[in-house]
């Protein structure tokens, strides 16, 4: 056999194994992966909807939501936890908001963003505690943090969404104003 040919073979052979070593082991661990990712998004749900019980994902499609609403579950007690997809100065901004039945929110947490750490990411943490409490009446009250202004704005607003969303949700699909 040419020398080229059984290199070629050699190679080929080298890589299918590593192929399938790769598939095996995606197999084996995708299952774990996705297991550990619902128990997070649970617990986050929990961290934003405090005392939330038996949380069910709503069918939406019948509700005109801002767009930046992505999914919305419901909870025993009537309250709400949205998952907002915005953007502040970098795309990808995920956040969670969780309202009370009576339209007031109960928790905020960026489960992912593309912000910079040292100053973006550090603002979301700053401000994501300063909007306990407060209705679409007052979160307008919630300062921006300086340095990163986007950022904030963008989150300010993500909470903002999921209040009108709430509202939207309780009154069977009308706004009251």
């Amino acid at each position: 056999m040419n020398k080229n040919v059984r290199s070629i073979l050699t190679l080929f052979a080298i890589c299918a194994v590593v192929a399938l070593m790769l598939a095996v082991t995606n197999f084996i661990t995708a299952p774990i992966i996705a297991e550990n990712e619902e128990k997070a998004f649970q617990q986050s749900m929990l961290e934003v909807l405090p005392g939330g019980e038996n949380f069910e994902k709503l069918d939406v499609s019948g509700y005109d939501l801002p767009d930046s609403i992505t999914e919305v579950y419901t909870e025993v007690g009537g309250g709400y936890v949205f998952k907002i997809v915005t953007k502040g100065y970098a795309k990808g901004l995920v956040v969670m908001c969780g309202v009370s039945a009576d339209g007031k929110v109960t928790g905020t947490k960026a489960i992912s963003h593309g912000e910079t750490p040292s100053i973006g990411g550090a603002a979301i943490n700053k401000i994501a505690s300063a909007f306990v409490g407060k209705t679409t009446a007052d979160v307008d009250s919630v300062e921006l943090v300086t340095g990163a202004t986007k950022t904030t704005a963008a989150y300010r607003t993500a909470i903002k969404d999921a209040l009108a969303a709430a509202q939207i949700i309780a009154n069977g699909g009308e706004v009251n104003e």
